[in-house]
């Protein structure tokens, strides 16, 4: 650009000057920086990283320190340039906001979307790139065989990079994006202490959308042996094969971490119960355990962030950089999600509100999401790798051992009984449905409300009675909890073993009688379909009663379901069944369905241990003459 006048210096235009000869003694000169439109000053940029603000002369060796700086800027700027005429979705969400944000620490506001120019930044990179040579040819080439220096850090992470670490969940890799990168020095007792500094980013789910989440990781040099093993740092690049896996997972984050609850199931290992969720806040287990421990059991789960957010619970464990970083951004959006409601609040400079994820940064979400697990009955965290879809057992009611009347009974009511039209003149008590199932155990019940569940293709929740404490306050306090999650998740619910709540009442009895009103006061106006199981009802309570829709009554099995429910098991099981197997015989042994099921377990496991190619009923019966004669023994050990 030409000025009018000369009472410019000629050195100006040049954005810097290098002078001396050798490494110690070169400096690099900034002259006073000209206004120009849309460019921001070398100077400007160069105080600004080594915080010495409107230093003129600035030694090599301080500027070699924030090349990793300089070097990320510069990405950034090539990034940001790609994009500002074809503008892709990774532009506009990342490259954009992240570049301008950068650029208005220097105090610069971009006018317009034109590119971006800082003019001597790539020159003056080239020329310390020139001046460390030696250095940086070092670096690289303990880096080839596997090795790593202190020095050398700074050509490890560079501007865009991936690495991964392996979390406190299970030992899951998250990956990062390298942002930024500087050595820096300070007086410490032995003289100057040097430490590296790297900032990094991943991609979290906060509920309702995504934001990024940015750390910094601070590495003290070492000492003793120069040149580590790679694999000795916590943070490793990824390899090309994990690439792809990252990729994978991280577009199932996208996809079940925003956008309302989401009913999924998840393979053994993969889920982390929260230590203080057992329901209703307080875990009531003797055992101490830690922070969040990992379930061995697969099972379903409700991926809901929003709500568990909302419980405080996230879905990370362990004291990490990005654990920390990630309940900050939790924290903070929180507080913005707060605001948000009363009055529109400005999202917070900090926080990058995203509804999708661009198909770049997806291998950078993180691994886990928070959800409910109807199979633990706790909130906890879950590995993205273990989810999967559910697989309903559509035939889970055909086999159920029940007249088939009752079948039709039960199936048009869950299926039209919530749409029959006949709502409450005080509304609210709508669609409800409760079945009291009553009869003896190990017939069916539960199994009942199991198939239900699998029919409908929604969630069951199974409380026992024990989990709901034993005073009035306890009980509405968790029971409403489960039904509060089980109406906004459109889950049933089976109250298991409810005997205290059926059966007629005494004036007597004051906490049980409060804990029915309760209860009633409860269910009255749960909207969803709710089953109550008991295993004697000598006489209702009328209260109950009347609100029940339907009482189903289950006797104890007759030969026939003994024979079918011999036949369903054995239909079943891992072992092929033998030719000789007589299911009316086993039926003739009186039983209910559980201990058939326990016998038919047990003998799969002797015929495996035997090495038995099919199950025999020689081995059945071994099993059943076992397991009746313990029983026999313990009677009459009762009796005497």
């Amino acid at each position: 650009m030409h000025h009018h006048g000369s009472e410019l210096e000629k050195t100006d235009s040049r954005p810097f000057e290098r002078k001396g000869t050798t490494k110690d003694d070169t400096v690099f000169e900034f002259p006073k920086p000209t206004e120009l439109a849309g460019s921001i000053p070398l100077r400007t940029i160069v105080s600004n990283y080594i915080s010495a603000p409107n230093q003129r002369i600035v030694p090599a060796q301080q500027l070699y320190m924030i090349l990793g700086r300089l070097r990320c800027l510069l990405h950034a700027i090539e990034r940001y340039n790609e994009g500002v005429v074809t503008r892709p979705s990774m532009f506009l969400q990342y490259w954009r906001p992240r570049t301008l944000e950068q650029l208005s620490g220097f105090g610069f506001q971009a006018r317009d979307d034109g590119p971006l120019s800082i003019v001597g930044l790539r020159e003056l990179i080239q020329e310390l790139e020139a001046l460390y040579d030696d250095e940086i040819g070092s670096a690289r080439r303990f880096i080839e065989g596997g090795l790593i220096t202190f020095e050398g850090l700074g050509e490890l992470y560079q501007p865009g990079t991936t690495f991964q670490t392996t979390t406190a969940l299970g030992g899951a890799a998250a990956a990062f994006l390298v942002t930024d990168y500087y050595y820096e020095e300070h007086r410490a007792l032995l003289g100057m202490q040097k430490t590296f500094h790297v900032s990094m980013q991943f991609v979290a789910s906060m509920g309702d959308h995504f934001t990024l989440v940015s750390f910094t990781e601070v590495l003290s040099s070492w000492t003793g042996v120069r040149a580590r093993p790679l694999s000795s740092l916590a943070y490793l690049p990824v390899d090309p094969v994990a690439h792809q896996d990252l990729q994978n997972r991280g577009e199932m984050y996208a996809r079940y971490g925003v956008g309302g609850a989401k009913f999924l199931a998840y393979a053994p290992h993969t889920f982390f119960i929260h230590k203080t969720s057992s329901f209703g806040g307080q875990s009531n287990s003797t055992l101490a355990k830690p922070r969040s421990s990992q379930l061995p059991s697969g099972g379903r789960i409700m991926i809901d962030v929003a709500r568990a957010s909302n419980m405080g619970y996230q879905a990370a464990t362990g004291a990490d950089e990005p654990t920390l970083a990630l309940s900050n951004a939790t924290g903070l959006h929180k507080r913005w999600q707060n605001r948000k409601t009363t009055k529109s609040a400005p999202v917070p400079d900090t926080l990058s509100i995203w509804d999708t994820v661009p198909s770049e940064m997806a291998l950078y979400c993180w691994p886990a999401l928070a959800g409910f697990s109807f199979t633990a009955k706790a909130w906890g965290q879950v590995l993205v790798e273990g989810l999967e879809t559910v697989i309903f057992r559509d035939e889970a009611f055909e086999n159920l051992v029940l007249a088939e009347e009752r079948k039709q009974l039960i199936r048009a009511l869950v299926r039209f009984g919530a749409s029959s039209g006949v709502d409450d003149l005080v509304g609210g008590k709508s669609g409800s449905s409760i079945f009291l199932l009553h009869g003896p155990p190990g017939v069916g019940k539960t199994l009942t409300a199991e198939a239900i569940a699998e029919l409908l293709h929604l969630p069951l929740y199974i409380v026992t009675m024990g989990e709901l404490g034993a005073t009035a306050q306890s009980l509405e306090h968790r029971l409403g909890e489960v039904l509060e999650l089980c109406s906004e998740w459109n889950a049933l619910v089976l109250l298991d073993e409810a005997d205290i709540f059926v059966e007629k009442r005494t004036s007597s009895d004051l906490t049980r009688n409060a804990m029915v009103c309760v209860m009633l006061r409860l269910l009255e106006y749960h909207p969803g379909i709710l089953f109550l199981t008991t295993n004697r009802v000598r006489a209702l309570d009328p209260a109950v009663e009347s609100r029940v829709t339907v009482a189903l009554r289950y006797e104890p099995l007759s030969f026939n379901a003994r024979v079918q429910i011999w036949e369903t098991l054995l239909g079943r099981t891992s072992l092929p069944r033998g030719t000789d197997v007589d299911v009316a015989k086993l039926g003739e042994y009186v039983m209910n369905g559980r201990e058939i099921k326990n016998v038919v377990r047990l003998s799969v496991a002797l015929a495996t241990e035997r090495l038995s190619e099919a199950l025999t009923q020689q081995i059945l019966e071994e099993t059943l003459r076992t397991t009746f004669l313990g029983r026999q023994e313990m009677i009459e050990a009762c009796v005497d």
